[in-house]
């Protein structure tokens, strides 16, 4: 009889992270952000269980600190505790934020927890009756930098009849995440797995389907650039086949919108695409509570009023005094306005007035990458010299320039409407 077995891959938990750049004033979302990625451990074990897991497959950062915290480390273990109750095996890869040289209390953990060495790719058997099923492959993070690739000292026996490898990888050099294990699909591919369980990218993943090559993905997103449902993949293996479903565990959801503005004439207008955008974003919430930023765009006739001072903020107020009576809550937490006003740039190039000698002098900037850096930096380098480095936000100078140019030609044109 062919065995298979059932398993849940999951990675980047990332216990006890912070939550920074968020203006959770309201305690309800400062709670439930506080509480969620210990929420979505929790619905990782109430996914194992509800599926009859063989075992648990956690691909790296278990906590967010290599000083980890002692209720971080409670809460892991009353969870590989409660899953060993059940009879699910679990198995455990160190990552950059969890290496095996951080600090721990040193927590016993319950009998059917392996963690991986540091020192080796290692090889565990997991037994169904006292009979071997499926080899386990995995190696631990030693130290938070780990740049060596540790996808080559991993190789699939003959007599293993189904295989899977546990790392945590930079998998093909993506310069938008840590170079830690940097490694190949071909690298991956040479050990000859069954399934590939990966962690360190954030945004579930399938890197191959030939050789079942895969990041789950973080079980909570941990800030507004990992928007949407984050959880772990249900995998089922048998020799020559793997199938993975992913399955949500995030507790809290969070949402990126942009809301075209070019139809809308009035703040009533706005107000109203405002409320749209926030209920479209929770009926794809699969009913949790949402952090949402809201991103208005395109040329209007609502710009002028947009741009007056203060009116972007008592909309913030207004959007978010409703959406916190919506259950599960909606938390907006910024609202940005990228409109630009409803004029036509070619007929105001072609004029022979002050806006006109307003648009080309923009254009010749615009043609001139050196000019423009030069008079971005002399006009914003006072202020962002002011500002903590940490706050610094990223500037693009022909963005900057057109929105001024538009700004400007908005208030020419409003002031000869008088």
């Amino acid at each position: 009889m062919t065995e298979s077995v059932r398993f849940v891959h999951a990675a980047d938990l990332h216990l006890d992270a912070p939550f920074k750049g968020v203006d959770a004033t309201d305690a309800r979302v400062r709670e439930a952000l506080v509480a969620s990625t210990y929420e979505a451990l929790d619905a990782l074990v109430s996914v194992c269980i509800e599926h009859d897991a063989d075992f648990l497959v956690v691909a790296g950062d278990v906590y967010n600190s290599s000083e980890k915290s002692l209720r971080a480390e409670f809460a892991f273990r009353d969870a590989c505790v409660r899953l060993t109750d059940a009879g699910i095996a679990v198995f455990v890869a160190c990552g950059n934020h969890d290496p095996a040289s951080g600090r721990s209390a040193g927590l016993t953990m319950p009998h059917g927890v392996h963690v991986f060495s540091e020192n080796e790719v290692e090889r565990v058997l997991f037994e169904r009756e006292g009979r071997p099923i499926c080899a386990l492959y995995g190696r631990s993070f030693r130290t938070a930098a780990e740049k060596a690739n540790l996808a080559e000292g991993f190789e699939r026996r003959a007599e293993d009849s189904l295989a899977i490898g546990v790392l945590h990888a930079n998998v093909g050099g993506r310069v938008d995440h840590e170079p830690y294990a940097p490694c190949s699909l071909e690298d991956l591919r040479a050990a000859k797995m069954d399934y590939w369980a990966l962690g360190h990218i954030h945004k579930p993943e399938v890197l191959s389907n030939d050789s079942a090559v895969a990041y789950s993905g973080c079980t909570q997103g941990l800030n507004p650039n990992e928007s949407g449902l984050r959880g772990c993949q249900v995998v089922s293996l048998e020799p020559g086949s793997a199938t993975a479903e992913f399955v949500p565990t995030s507790s809290v959801v969070w949402e990126r919108v942009t809301v075209d503005a070019e139809s809308l004439e009035s703040i009533e207008d706005v107000v109203g695409a405002l409320g749209s955008a926030v209920d479209e974003v929770a009926r794809g919430a699969s009913d949790r509570p949402v952090v949402l930023r809201i991103e208005l765009v395109g040329r209007t006739d609502a710009h002028a009023a947009l741009a007056r001072s203060g009116v972007v903020q008592d909309l913030l107020a207004d959007v978010r005094a409703a959406s916190l009576e919506r259950d599960p809550w909606v938390w907006v937490d910024r609202i940005v306005d990228g409109t630009r006003p409803a004029i036509d740039i070619e007929t105001l190039r072609a004029g022979e007035d002050f806006a006109g000698d307003l648009v080309r002098l923009a254009d010749v900037l615009l043609a001139d990458e050196r000019a423009l850096l030069e008079l971005v930096s002399s006009a914003s380098g006072p202020v962002l010299a002011a500002l903590d480095a940490r706050d610094v936000p990223a500037v693009d100078p022909a963005a900057l320039l057109e929105r001024a140019r538009d700004l400007a030609i908005d208030r020419l044109l409003a002031e000869e409407e008088r």
